[in-house]
C-alpha cells in the first residue's frame, strides 16, 4: 500500500496528462464530445460532495481533479473551430439519463446508493465519447486517458481504509479510461467496419 500523499501525486498526474488533449483540441486534431465532457465535469464534482459527506478522506481529491479538468477541455473546445463533435439525439438521451441519475441522488442523498447512481450517470455520460472512439478513434488523444488510469490506480493503492465510497469511483474511472485507450490505440471500430464492408462486397 502506498502512502496517503500519493493521492495528490495521482491528482497532479491526471491534470498533467490532460495537457496533450487540450493542445490537440486547440490545434483541431482532437474533437471533444462536449456533452460528455460537460457531464464528466459535473458528475465528479457532485460525487466529490458525496464523498466529503461520507468522510472518505484524501481519496476524494482525485474525484475533485476529474471534476475540474474537463472545464479546461470545454474552454479549449470553445476556442477551437474544430473542437466539437456532432451531437445526436442519442447523445442527448444519454445526457438526460445521466442528469436524471444525478437528480435522483439529490432526492435520496443516501450514501453508497448515491455513489451507485452517480456511477450509472457517468456511464451514460461516457457513452457518446466511447461511441466516438469506436467510430473515429483518430478524433481522440489516447494519452490523456492513459494518464487517467495511472492517476486512479495510484489513488486506489494509497487508500488506507477501503470502502465502497472511497474506491468505487476511481476504479470505475480506471476501467472507463482503459476502454478508451483500447478503442483509440487499436482502432478496432474502423477495423471491424472495414471487415464487414469487405465481407458484404465479397457476397455480392
Amino acid at each position: 500500500m502506498l502512502p496517503t500523499w500519493f493521492v495528490y501525486v495521482g491528482a497532479a498526474i491526471s491534470v498533467f496528462g490532460l495537457i496533450p488533449y487540450i493542445r490537440d483540441t486547440l490545434r483541431g486534431d482532437t474533437s471533444p464530445h462536449r456533452v460528455t465532457w460537460f457531464l464528466w465535469g459535473f458528475i465528479p464534482l457532485v460525487t466529490f460532495v458525496v464523498q466529503l459527506h461520507l468522510h472518505v478522506g484524501p481519496a476524494a481529491i482525485i474525484t475533485l481533479a476529474f471534476g475540474l479538468t474537463p472545464i479546461a477541455v470545454l474552454v479549449a473546445s470553445a476556442k477551437s473551430h474544430a473542437g466539437s463533435w456532432e451531437i445526436t439525439q442519442f447523445d442527448w438521451f444519454c445526457a438526460a439519463i445521466s442528469l436524471i441519475g444525478t437528480g435522483v441522488y439529490v432526492v435520496t442523498q443516501r450514501g453508497n446508493l448515491s455513489i451507485v447512481l452517480l456511477l450509472i450517470a457517468d456511464v451514460f455520460a461516457a457513452i457518446p465519447t466511447l461511441r466516438k472512439s469506436w467510430t473515429d478513434p483518430t478524433s481522440e488523444t489516447w494519452s490523456a486517458f492513459a494518464f487517467g488510469i495511472v492517476a486512479t490506480l495510484l489513488t486506489v493503492s494509497s487508500v488506507q481504509d477501503w470502502t465502497f465510497a472511497s474506491v468505487a469511483f476511481p476504479l470505475y474511472i480506471a476501467i472507463q479510461n482503459g476502454a478508451q485507450v483500447l478503442l483509440i490505440t487499436t482502432q478496432i471500430g474502423p477495423r471491424v467496419h472495414a471487415a464487414r464492408r469487405r465481407a458484404h462486397e465479397s457476397h455480392r
